[in-house]
Parts: C-alpha cells; sequence; structure tokens
C-alpha cells in the first residue's frame, strides 16, 4: 500500500527513543555537574580557607611584639660609624626571617611577606621581609587585600590569583608599640598559601566525573539501541501484519509476543481483534450463505404462486380453492421476509443504542399475552404450554416491549424444536431478582455451542434445516443487557434446553385511590 511505509528522510523511533535517551542522559549529567563540581570547589576552597585561618589565629603574636623598624636602619646607616645599629637591623631581620619560615612552615604557605610603610588607609605597602628571600610571587602579587586589612584593622581572609596560580591568601595588620614622641608604625603581615591539594582534588573529581559520564553514556546507549531495536521490530511485525489485514488477509498469522508491556498488550488487543474479524467474517459469510438460501426460497415461492395466479386468472375460469392455498403460502413467505426485515431492523437499533424504556413490568400478565399469540401455532404442532406463575405477581424493572420480544424469541425457538405431544414450561422466578424461565423437551444444546448460539447469524447444529438467520438469540441477549439483566442458557443435565431472563427487581405500582362518596 502506497503511504503506509514512513519516508526515507524520516526519522524513526528508534532514533528518537535513542537520541532522547542520549540526550536526556546528557542533559541530567550537565545538571550534576552544575551541581555538585562547583558547590564541592567552593566548599574545598573554604575549607582551606578556614584552615588557614585556624593555623594562623594563635600564632602571630611574636610579630607585633617586634620591631620591624629596626629592619629598616640596615639600608639607613652607615656600617663603619653605626654599626651598633645595623648589628640591630641585622639581628631583628634574622628574626623575621626564622619567624616568617616557622609560620610558613607550619601553615604550608608559599609565602610569608611583612609590609610596612603603608598610610591610614593601607595604600603603597612596601616588603620589609620576604621569606623565602627569593620568591617569585612577591614580584607578581599586587597585594590587593592589604588596604582592606589596615582600613577595618582585623584580619582579612580571601582567595586570589597569582600568575595562574590560586592562593588562599591572609592579611594581618598590626601597629609596633610606639615610642615617646613618635606615633606608631602600621605593619601587615601577608600570607599567601597555595590551594594546589584542592586544585588537585578539583581536577580529580572532575576528571572521575567526565570519565563516569562517558562510561555512563555508552552503558545508556548500548541499553537503549537494543532495546528500541527491539521495540521497533516487534512494532514492524504488527505493522507487517496490519498491512496483510487491509489487504483483505485475516487469516494472517499474528506473532506472538509475550511481553508483559505496552506493545504486548497491541499485539494481544490486535490478535483479538484478528480472531474477532475472523469470527465476523465467518458470520457474514455464514449469514450471507444463510440468507440468500431464506430468502431465495420464499422469492422463489412468491414468484412461482404469482406466477400461478395469474395464469388462473387469465384462464377465465379461476379455481378459488386454489387460489386461496395459493395465497396461503405466499402470505407465509411474506411473513417469513417480513421476519427477517424485522430482525435486521432490531439490530439496527440495538446497534445504534436507542434508548429503552425503564418502568415496572409484571411477567406473569406479559407471559400470558405472548403465550397467547402461539396458542394456533402450538395447537397446530401438537405441543402443550403452561405457565408456572405460583410464586404470584413478579414486577421487573425493563422495557415492556422487548422483555415481550425476548419472550417471543424463546418460545419461538421452542416451538420449532419440540416434537409433537411435548410441553414447553414458562417459569416466574421471584426472590432476589425476577425473571423468567422457558424450557422445552427438544434435542437441546451440545456443550461446544452454548455461548455460540448467542452471536449473530450463529445457528446451532439442531437449528440446521430449520427456517431462521441466527439473530433471535443475539437480539435476545443484547436487549436483556441493555436492561441491565442477562439471557443465559441454564446447564440443568435434562432433555430439552432451559434459558432463563434475569431482570432488576421493581416494586409494584401503587393502586390508584378510588374515591369514596
Amino acid at each position: 500500500m502506497r503511504g503506509a511505509r514512513p519516508g526515507h528522510g524520516a526519522l524513526g523511533l528508534r532514533g528518537r527513543i535513542v537520541g532522547a535517551v542520549v540526550v536526556t542522559t546528557v542533559a541530567t549529567l550537565v545538571v550534576a555537574a552544575l551541581a555538585l563540581l562547583g558547590p564541592l570547589e567552593h566548599s574545598l576552597r573554604s575549607a582551606g580557607l578556614n584552615t588557614l585561618r585556624n593555623d594562623l589565629s594563635n600564632g602571630t603574636n611574636s610579630f607585633s611584639r617586634m620591631d620591624p623598624g629596626l629592619v629598616l636602619q640596615v639600608n639607613s646607616v652607615d656600617q663603619s660609624t653605626h654599626s651598633k645599629l645595623y648589628q640591630e637591623g641585622l639581628r631583628a631581620r634574622r628574626m623575621l626571617l626564622h619567624d616568617e619560615s616557622t609560620l610558613a612552615q607550619r601553615v604550608g604557605a608559599a609565602e610569608v611577606v611583612l609590609l610596612g610603610y603603608a598610610d591610614a588607609n593601607g595604600h603603597h605597602a612596601k616588603p620589609i621581609v620576604i621569606w623565602p628571600p627569593d620568591s617569585d610571587i612577591a614580584h607578581d602579587d599586587r597585594y590587593t587585600d592589604v588596604p582592606d586589612a589596615v582600613r577595618k584593622r582585623k584580619p582579612l581572609y580571601s582567595f586570589g590569583s597569582i600568575d595562574g596560580t590560586t592562593f588562599a591568601r591572609a592579611a594581618l595588620a598590626f601597629t609596633t608599640p610606639s615610642q615617646p614622641g613618635v606615633p606608631p608604625a602600621r605593619w601587615v603581615l601577608a600570607v599567601r598559601k597555595p590551594l594546589d591539594e584542592v586544585n588537585a582534588a578539583v581536577h580529580a573529581i572532575r576528571t572521575a566525573f567526565l570519565y563516569a559520564a562517558l562510561a555512563g553514556l555508552g552503558l545508556t546507549l548500548m541499553l537503549a539501541i537494543p532495546l528500541s531495536g527491539k521495540l521497533v521490530s516487534r512494532l514492524r511485525r504488527l505493522r507487517e501484519a496490519a498491512l496483510q489485514l487491509a489487504r483483505g488477509e485475516p487469516a494472517v498469522a499474528l506473532p506472538l509476543d509475550r511481553a508483559r508491556d505496552e506493545v504486548g498488550d497491541l499485539s494481544r488487543t490486535f490478535a483479538l481483534m484478528q480472531r474477532q474479524l475472523q469470527q465476523q467474517e465467518e458470520a457474514r459469510r455464514a449469514f450471507v450463505a444463510t440468507a440468500s438460501h431464506e430468502l431465495r426460497t420464499p422469492l422463489a415461492s412468491l414468484d412461482g404462486m404469482l406466477e400461478l395466479l395469474d395464469e388462473d386468472l387469465e384462464s377465465g375460469e379461476p379455481d378459488l380453492e386454489d387460489a386461496r392455498s395459493l395465497l396461503a403460502r405466499a402470505r407465509a413467505q411474506s411473513r417469513r421476509l417480513a421476519r427477517l426485515a424485522s430482525d435486521l431492523l432490531d439490530l439496527s437499533r440495538i446497534d445504534a443504542e436507542v434508548q429503552l424504556r425503564s418502568e415496572p413490568v409484571e411477567l406473569g400478565e406479559l407471559s400470558r399475552a405472548v403465550l397467547a399469540e402461539f396458542d394456533l401455532g402450538t395447537t397446530e404442532k401438537g405441543v402443550h404450554t403452561t405457565l408456572e406463575d405460583g410464586s404470584g405477581s413478579v414486577w421487573a424493572l425493563g422495557d415492556p416491549g422487548s422483555v415481550a420480544q425476548i419472550l417471543r424469541i424463546l418460545l419461538d425457538n421452542a416451538v420449532k424444536v419440540s416434537p409433537s405431544g411435548t410441553e414447553i414450561r414458562v417459569d416466574l422466578l421471584n426472590g432476589a431478582g425476577a425473571g423468567l424461565r422457558v424450557h422445552d423437551c427438544g434435542p437441546g444444546v451440545c456443550a461446544e455451542e452454548r455461548e455460540l448460539i448467542f452471536e449473530r447469524f450463529h445457528r446451532g447444529r439442531t437449528a440446521r434445516g430449520r427456517a431462521g438467520f441466527g439473530l433471535g438469540l443475539a437480539i435476545g441477549r443484547q436487549l436483556a443487557e441493555r436492561m441491565g439483566g442477562e439471557l443465559v442458557l441454564e446447564d440443568d443435565g435434562g432433555p430439552g434446553a432451559t434459558f432463563t431472563l434475569r431482570l432488576p427487581v421493581a416494586s409494584a405500582p401503587e393502586a390508584d385511590q378510588v374515591p369514596v362518596a
């Protein structure tokens, strides 16, 4: 069939599934990376800065007790004339270098610098003593945190990048004791601790996360591609079966799919639909065969009888007895055609779900009226009918016309199969449910046909050879279900067949009050 197959440029279901899985996986990994790696790096750096703060909290008191100004004398005095001041400056420098080295080793700092000559705002600070003396960091460090530490007069801890390396920075401002007539000098101790371990840990985590993401994406593709391929293969088999069915091949064998998923359910539903189509096709063929036979016989009979009547009338001396006989037979064939038309009309009304009435119906009175309609036919055949109404009035809720139609169908079938001299019994049922039961003494229904006889256009083996279209019981059951009841074939084990109609119980209507004069 043209147009049934998707175009070559269309993205197939497999590609869509794999694409959706890949996009979803990548998006999940990106969100996880943003939510995990950034906060993790921040937490590790904050932990490194807090460690530096704790290590420096009580380890810088020696610097505030010294007089870094002595170091300045090394460059401002004449060594030959002021040897004592010069020696004191050298001693002060050695002590500061020792303290800086000790502090650096204790806190893991890469550089410890003592800065001085800072103004009130902390600007223009210059390194005085640097450890290690040959440090390259001091050449690239602009000490941007020193002014804030001087202004705020409290230790300042921050992060900074020096020559591409991230450092945890500490700027500790202090003053030396004032001398008489000399204001106290301001000093800043700058500590630079590299976060190499933090950066290495973050890099390792990022690398591990990347490898895990790639492995997860690869595993997802390994699972998604075969799974989507299997799913598409199952759907393709269903599609091929549907195309064969559309080409008019209802007997095509469908693949058996036992998977407990939506595709499996679809496959089983499709198989059920195919079986129903096969049954409907078989029923249609049976109906066409039966209808063609049933219609051909009365139509041929009607045509022959009318031709005979026409010849009889053309002769000028009609035989009235023969004409009456032909007329009676023609009317019988006409009734058969009318019954077929009525059954087909009833089926169309049921399929159209025409609303039925719902009112209390007294089954005893209705049964007597319907049985009276069959008196002539049962008398001619020698079949006796009885109504067992010992349970009193039985009120059911339903449509009176539909209840009467169901009873007519059951009695008509019973009269057709009942031998002469037998009895057809109608029992009224009262109690938890209201209903009636029709029992005949015919050949009964074989076990394999107990449910098939309620299907449209299906006739039991015992009914073959008799006039009928296999629509009566199908109409009766559907009418019973439309009224909230059921029509079933009882398994009583006795001779004949027993059909039971059950309906909802209704309360008897209140009798009209008779006015008293």
